[in-house]
């Protein structure tokens, strides 16, 4: 049994700003697809999600 089935995960969600490059490269290379957009601390931000 893997920990995401030990402890009832069934994804994983993460935030980024949108000038943030490297975070969003990151988030995609492990497997983050976008889910949309989200305001961070006044400021436009995006939503990724990734199942598991």
């Amino acid at each position: 049994m893997g920990l995401a089935a030990e402890y009832g995960l069934a994804s994983l969600r993460a935030v980024t700003t949108p000038d943030n490059a490297g975070s969003r490269a990151v988030l995609a290379r492990k497997g983050f697809t976008p889910a949309g957009e989200i305001e961070l601390d006044g400021r436009p931000g995006l939503r990724f999600v990734r199942a598991l």
